[in-house]
């Protein structure tokens, strides 16, 4: 698994590309860079999608596949450095407050369970004796 942040895996997928490059003398396929950086290809998959929107990489098609170059590296410091760190910041705070509101959920029920046992206090006194639920005539 490469490193968090955008910024850094995009410096190390460009870094591979250039190392299997020079090693090869040919532009790497996603095979030839997972074994090299020894992380999954579906990994580099969706980062090579990303670097490609961006302009970083090129893509080469073939009937063998796809091949992969360095088209603009300094693109790379356009890449916000930590991004992982305000949203993890953002989640603490959500949770939080969810623990927040669930606890006072349960004070509220524990509160209402003594007015529950009072309405069924009187319920039960009421089948008992039901005259005590008879309403009073006003004529009377």
């Amino acid at each position: 698994m490469l490193p968090g942040d955008a910024y850094s895996q995009a410096h190390l997928f460009v870094a591979a590309v250039r190392v299997f490059e020079h090693l090869h003398l040919q532009p790497p396929s996603l095979r030839g860079l997972s074994e090299l950086l020894e992380v999954s290809e579906e990994e580099l998959s969706l980062i090579s999608r990303r670097l490609e929107d961006q302009g970083i990489i090129g893509v080469i098609t073939s009937g063998g596949g796809h091949r992969f170059t360095v088209r603009d590296h300094a693109r790379i410091e356009e890449i916000p450095r930590s991004v992982e760190a305000p949203m993890m910041q953002e989640e603490i705070t959500q949770f939080k407050t969810r623990q927040e509101t669930r606890l006072r959920d349960i004070e509220e029920s524990l509160a209402r369970k003594g007015e529950k046992k009072s309405i069924y206090s009187e319920l039960e006194k009421a089948l008992k004796d039901p005259s005590l639920m008879k309403k009073k005539n006003p004529l009377d």
